[in-house]
């Protein structure tokens, strides 16, 4: 009877420890990238997210999106003081 016991226990205690680990695997965590990110780089992404947000209307016509995103990306730039 006492391995009926020891294996009650073990399972007693292993069950909340599984159910635990699952809780905390399944959480995602922010994490900084190793890779330098430099104020262009920054500066690009915010350019792309504006343009992104402007030319939404034009979700039908992906060719014209593309061309009128890539003009206001560069014009973003631009007036930010970048030069290609």
């Amino acid at each position: 009877m006492p391995t009926n016991l020891s294996r009650s226990r073990i399972i007693l205690y292993v069950t909340p420890l599984v159910f635990l680990t699952a809780c905390a695997s399944s959480e995602k965590k922010w994490v900084q990238s190793d890779d330098p990110v430099t104020p262009a780089d920054r500066d690009m992404v915010q350019c792309k997210y504006q343009a992104a947000g402007s030319t939404a209307a034009l979700a039908n016509d992906s060719s014209a999106r593309s061309k009128e995103e890539a003009n206001l990306v560069s014009a973003c730039m631009q007036a930010k003081g970048y030069k290609q």
